[in-house]
């Protein structure tokens, strides 16, 4: 869109009506994909056409157009969503204008149907909905309105055909060209059909994870703040988990004995003094390495959860509350022996603090030191690796300023996100050496297959020495 472009297109409404300027050949998915992703539909005038919302219990549409495709403004009273529905023979996506959008997609296999992620979307962010896409949209807020703005090939006049799905009792219902929005609440004479115990709807188990991406991608102070308060939520019983999920307490276990084996390699050279763990959470991990070591070093921690740090001051380490973003090396001071990055890497938000950190770390670090980090693998089947590649190209993530690998997550019975970086083998080493280190060895330790041992897949245990 031109700057010209931009100046003219102050009000929706006038956009709308000259839309033929703006016809797309080919008219198909990726061309109004990228179409919709290039211009700023927050800064148009759209206010003057919010429908009105009559019922506090149903959304309201504003088709404005149908030609050369559809498009429909629709206002969400708080809380309200539409029904899960089929898109068959139809395709686009939803921008979101104002509030927060939820974006729930789900798989039926065998009769079942489950919830497969999320999206989460706030001003300005696009959800793409592709031919197939089985979902439904919610007003994440019970308290504000949603306002959303829909594009659609071929346009639907009416809903009719439309296939929606009651996950509390099991029907499936088809709209007919009467049914003013996709819910199940509607009276019967809007339905063409209804099919009873159609299916069954398997809720996500309570303990379990699952996708929640953010469009657009929050700034790194953002996902700094949504990581700290999704740890805080668990800081009670985090320590737990490492000690009650036997994968992880084996993965945990073999990582600690590699880092304690280059405490006692570094020892033998010349004798460790000080040892940095960057977010080091309760200080559980780092006081257990210390005591297997049997070395008396001094043990520094840096970290942005305040209710962590509280556990771990209380272990012995000398803990500042701040973040990995503003952390700066003090240049009068390289004199630490060793310095950890244990489960944290990949909570770094993006490329450019991630090559910060390593700078600072390298920094911090004497002449022959070594920083010890293990990061979650992209390449690993039983991680959410490969399906951040898969989401990363199916969401269209990179217009809403993702990397490859970027994930956002919940825990299932859990209200905070937290953010996750996948990492590319050579990628990162590369990454590691360009940061100053003259040294970087890689070992893969299974988590889900074959926990703590080497493995063909898992995480990566790295280990750059400063020479």
């Amino acid at each position: 869109m031109t700057t010209n472009q931009t100046a003219q297109a102050t009000s929706l409404r006038s956009f709308v009506e000259d839309l033929t300027e703006y016809s797309l050949k080919p008219l198909n998915y990726e061309s109004l994909c990228e179409w919709v992703e290039s211009r700023d539909w927050q800064a148009m005038e759209w206010e003057s056409l919010l429908p009105k919302m009559d019922d506090p219990e149903d959304y309201a549409r504003n088709i404005l157009c149908l030609e050369p495709f559809e498009v429909v403004l629709i206002q969400w009273p708080p809380g309200v969503e539409s029904a899960v529905h089929h898109h068959e023979g139809f395709w686009g996506a939803v921008v979101c204008l104002k509030g927060i959008l939820e974006n729930v997609s789900y798989s039926l296999k065998t009769g079942q149907l489950r919830t497969t992620e999320i999206i989460r979307a706030t001003e300005r962010g696009i959800v793409a909905e592709p031919d197939g896409t089985l979902h439904k949209i919610k007003n994440g807020s019970n308290s504000d309105p949603l306002v959303t703005l829909h594009f659609y090939s071929p346009a639907l006049a009416n809903l009719d055909g439309l296939v929606l799905y009651d996950l509390p009792t099991g029907n499936r219902l088809t709209c007919n060209s009467l049914a003013p929005t996709a819910s199940v609440d509607l009276d019967r004479t809007y339905y063409r059909e209804v099919e009873p115990n159609a299916f069954e709807y398997v809720a996500p188990d309570a303990a379990s994870h699952f996708h929640c991406n953010v469009v657009p991608k929050p700034s790194p102070k953002d996902i700094e703040q949504m990581v700290s308060a999704y740890y805080a939520e668990h800081a009670s019983v985090y320590d737990n988990q490492d000690l009650q999920v036997l994968k992880r307490n084996r993965y945990t276990a073999a990582i600690d004995a590699r880092i304690v084996q280059c405490l006692m390699d570094l020892n033998k050279e010349k004798p460790v003094q000080k040892v940095m763990h960057f977010a080091c959470g309760t200080g559980r991990r780092a006081a257990s390495i210390r005591q297997l070591a049997a070395l008396p070093y001094a043990m520094h921690g840096v970290d942005l959860c305040a209710e962590m740090a509280e556990q771990a001051d209380g272990r012995g380490l000398r803990v500042q509350v701040t973040s990995l973003i503003d952390i700066e090396p003090d240049q009068a001071r390289q004199d630490f022996d060793v310095i950890t990055l244990l489960y944290a890497y990949g909570h770094l938000p993006n490329r450019s603090i991630r090559k910060h950190v390593l700078h600072v770390a390298h920094q911090m670090l004497r002449p022959g030191g070594q920083l010890i980090f293990d990061v979650f693998d992209i390449s690993d089947p039983g991680e959410w690796g490969p399906d951040s590649v898969r989401q990363f190209k199916e969401q269209r993530l990179a217009a809403q300023g993702y990397e490859e690998g970027d994930v956002f997550y919940k825990r299932s019975n859990g209200d905070e996100l937290a953010f996750m970086h996948y990492c590319d083998r050579n990628r990162l080493e590369e990454f590691v050496l360009s940061a100053g280190f003259d040294a970087v060895e890689m070992t893969t330790i299974g988590y889900d297959q074959n926990p703590g041992k080497e493995a063909s897949s898992g995480k990566l245990f790295v280990v750059a020495t400063k020479h």
